[in-house]
């Protein structure tokens, strides 16, 4: 009798899940594991419902209980791997795709997700095979096929990942971040990569951000900006207003901490504006980005803006230059790191998807904009894939009678 009942209850969550009704779907699920707890497609289809609204820590149980009655269920592996992978679980879900693997080797989704689970440990060799094995299985699977593309574009094979990504962007011709890593590929050299893209390559490394930049990658910028302005700021008649931009988890506001009276942050990333949130020394933090932020920012209204490591992610420089010399109080400073910092005259879009912007191109954007370069420094930017990114961290001031700022200044 349970069974027939269990059995009505979950052709009708069936129903309420095609009409898109989850949380009918989801309490018809549950009423069938109710009536028969062994019931792997009720438990199974449940938390594929409770995971589609959101609701992840009820469908992780849910999962579990699947996998508790069928613990050979592959697509409950993966999926429950994905949601760990989206809370940074990482090594949970890398032993739950191991094991979808083992049981399911000819079943393509498990190997295309643990190539996403050994790109976050930062095992891109071993994570762009695991792609490849997904296409060796399915050849029409097309979120690996880009998959692919970009972790050879990480790995600095621009040749071998363009014609992955132009398969996938054939298959997918509006999805931008696609369109940029395919145009990276190509040797093109968009402005700026579309703002899904970097807020997509933040959120993915949020919650674990400070420990992979200044722990694995060896990234000092805030310090050293501290070190540079720290006496500048001190002496700075109050109040000390900082604008951040592209403000990551608040790396600068924690090393200028005591040193500023309000800081005002922006980020692209929700997920970094949460962090950064938390650590309780910003008055605001925006998810916008800085040239929408610098041009809701009154004129003269900031005593030092900063964007650390944040122009890697932009080419042309000239708007926030023009915005942010708007921005400053006259006297005030604009402290910023590029990579590269070399010969030159205009920006570069490297094959790793960062921009490098040469010494040259910086001081004639800050002419333009009626700024001098008060400090300039040779700095390592970072470690990439091991070796030092050289780069240069700048400070630019206002003049006290700063002429108004000319037009934007095109790269050429």
């Amino acid at each position: 009798m349970g069974d027939a009942r269990a059995g009505r209850l979950f052709a009708e969550g069936v129903a309420f899940h095609k009409q898109g009704r989850l949380a009918q779907a989801a309490q018809a699920y549950a009423a069938a594991c109710e009536a028969d707890p062994a019931h792997v497609g009720a438990r199974f289809n449940l938390a594929v419902a409770l995971h589609s609204q959101g609701l992840d820590a009820e469908a992780e149980r849910a999962y579990r209980r699947a996998l508790a009655v069928k613990p050979d269920l592959v697509q409950a592996l993966n999926n429950l791997a994905n949601l760990l992978l989206a809370h940074e679980r990482v090594a949970e879900a890398l032993e739950a795709l191991m094991r979808a693997t083992a049981l399911a080797p000819g079943f393509a989704p498990p190997w295309n997700n643990l190539g996403n689970a050994l790109l976050k440990m930062g095992r891109t060799q071993e994570a762009a095979a695991r792609f490849a094995k997904a296409l060796e299985i399915d050849a029409g699977f097309h979120e690996a096929r880009g998959n692919l593309g970009r972790a050879l574009l990480t790995l600095g094979r621009p040749a071998e990942a363009l014609p992955h990504l132009e398969q996938a962007l054939a298959a997918s011709p509006g999805d931008e971040s696609l369109r940029f890593a395919r145009d990276v590929a190509a040797g093109a050299g968009p402005p700026r990569p579309p703002d899904a893209f970097v807020a997509g390559l933040f959120d993915g490394m949020a919650a674990k951000f400070d420990e992979h930049l200044v722990e694995r990658l060896g990234y000092r910028i805030p310090g050293r900006i501290a070190e540079v302005l720290g006496e500048w700021l001190d002496a700075r008649p109050r109040p000390r207003r900082v604008l951040d931009l592209g403000c990551g988890t608040g790396l600068v506001a924690d090393a200028l901490r005591g040193r500023f009276e309000s800081m005002r942050g922006a980020d692209l990333s929700p997920r970094m504006v949460e962090m950064a949130l938390a650590r309780r020394l910003y008055a605001s933090v925006e998810a916008v980005g800085l040239e929408p932020f610098l041009r809701a920012a009154p004129a003269a209204s900031a005593d030092l803006v900063v964007a650390a490591d944040v122009f890697v992610y932009v080419g042309d420089l000239a708007p926030a230059f023009v915005e942010t010399a708007r921005a400053l109080a006259p006297g005030g400073r604009f402290a910023f790191s590029v990579e590269g910092g070399g010969a030159g005259e205009g920006y570069t879009l490297e094959p790793t998807s960062r921009y490098s912007h040469p010494d040259g191109y910086v001081r004639s954007l800050a002419t333009a904009a009626g700024l001098t370069v008060a400090h300039r420094s040779t700095e390592v930017i970072r470690a990439e894939r091991g070796v030092p990114a050289p780069g240069a961290l700048y400070v630019l001031e206002k003049g006290d009678r700063a002429p108004s700022p000319g037009p934007a200044r095109q790269a050429r």
